[in-house]
């Protein structure tokens, strides 16, 4: 007998994007390697991703309850800080060169 798949909601569909994506971010500040194993920074490609993380807690914070909420809030605010100390460090590491 087939088992029956249980069908996602568009709001679980939207977690599960905004775990992808910020992982894809974590890899992308260089903190972590991607899900191919490829580690490296691209700042462009993490702000990107933060920024559409904020645009869909924005849209979704409402209809999550407090503690998701919470945390992902945290996980925005997290990315968004070591965003900036990556900018600043690359920054440093640049004018270093000049």
């Amino acid at each position: 007998m087939e088992e029956k798949k249980e069908k996602l909601s568009m709001k679980d569909l939207i977690l599960l994007f905004f775990s992808t994506i910020s992982a894809r971010c974590w890899a992308r500040l260089g903190l972590t390697e991607d899900e191919y194993g490829d580690f490296y920074q691209d700042l462009g490609e993490a702000r990107l991703g933060i920024d559409t993380l904020d645009a869909i807690f924005n849209k979704i914070k409402d209809l999550v309850d407090e503690q998701t909420r919470r945390e992902m809030e945290g996980v925005i605010s997290t990315l968004k800080l070591n965003y900036f100390h990556q900018y600043q460090k690359n920054k440093k590491k640049e004018e270093s060169q000049i």
